[in-house]
């Protein structure tokens, strides 16, 4: 997935040729349909017209073969079509695959928003070490991370406790609350030691390869994230939802019943991951495209000047280390 220069800005010049046929083939058989429709009524009508149609022979073997063209080419494309420039994967292995093809730019840029990018590291690790390894082009690498905000009270991910049974129901209901531990668990297990991981990972790339310029920032958001995103080079944009799941968690040899946001899960059909391309031939998926990474940037400024009193993450910019 490369990123857009002055020789290479979007699709092709046939691409472009090609989605303008295909957006004007289904108007152009609605007009000879309605053009051969109307010819007929004037021939009912017209007497002339008719007598000179019939004299003519276009309303025998000719008429019937154009209709059946006509008919033919409206059938044949009426099957549901692929739409050129969303994505639909149904394994994390082809986000990962993603990844490592926006890798291959020259500028690359990721943007991200979710709770602890546990699975932003999982696709960049591949990546960083081709690039730590001389295996990449790139001479510029800007990350712009949002995530969750863990010291203040949530619901979700949370804690839960029984419920009063109600009547005769043998069904085992709770009540959802915050849930400190929880957050703490999630703070010490995986942001921090994500930050850790991540920064490690860029190090190596300064050390090995220190011509390629990075910048890497993070920034806690008080929204809880409903689904994570993932904005590649600018260009395409990776969305997947949060489920919610119930189970035991062991933390410092106690063990916590908790309302867990479920990542990456087999419970909601074969769609894991939908996306969509900003170099689109389809106006709407580019539209769709450029919906979400508006939403991104427009929260990434805003957190720019709105901070947590107590972050999470107390060195939120990675910068080269001094030699």
């Amino acid at each position: 997935m490369a990123s857009r220069t002055a020789g290479d800005n979007g699709p092709s010049r046939l691409q472009r040729l090609r989605g303008t046929f295909e957006a004007w083939k289904p108007r152009m058989v609605r007009w000879l349909l309605a053009l051969v429709a109307l010819l007929g009524i004037a021939a009912e009508l017209i007497e002339p017209l008719g007598n000179a149609l019939k004299g003519q022979q276009l309303l025998g073997g000719s008429f019937a073969a154009l209709m059946a063209l006509i008919l033919f080419d409206a059938i044949s494309e009426s099957e549901p079509k692929e739409v050129v420039g969303v994505h639909v994967f149904a394994d994390r292995d082809e986000l990962h695959a993603a990844f490592r093809e926006a890798f291959q730019a020259r500028l690359v840029r990721v943007d991200f928003s979710g709770f602890t990018m546990q699975t932003l590291l999982d696709a960049l690790r591949v990546p960083l070490e081709k690039m730590a390894d001389h295996e990449v082009r790139t001479v510029e690498l800007k990350l712009c991370i949002i995530i969750a905000h863990l010291n203040l009270p949530m619901g979700l991910p949370g804690g839960l406790v029984p419920a009063p049974r109600s009547g005769e129901s043998d069904a085992e209901r709770f009540y959802f609350r915050d849930s400190p531990e929880n957050r703490q668990r999630m703070r010490d297990d995986f942001t921090k030691h994500n930050w850790i991981t991540l920064k490690n990972l860029l190090e190596r790339v300064h050390q090995r390869n220190p011509g390629i310029v990075i910048s890497c920032e993070i920034r806690e958001s008080p929204q809880i994230p409903e689904r994570k995103l993932y904005i590649l080079n600018q260009e395409t944009v990776f969305t997947t939802p949060y489920g919610i799941e119930r189970r035991d968690v062991t933390w410092h040899e106690n063990t916590y019943r908790i309302l867990d946001t479920e990542g990456f899960g087999p419970l909601y059909g074969q769609a894991r991951y939908i996306g969509w391309d900003l170099r689109s031939t389809s106006r709407t998926t580019a539209q769709i495209a450029e919906h979400h990474m508006e939403c991104h940037r427009n929260l990434w400024n805003k957190l720019a000047d709105i901070k947590p009193e107590r972050p999470v993450i107390a060195d939120p910019v990675w910068t080269p280390p001094r030699r």
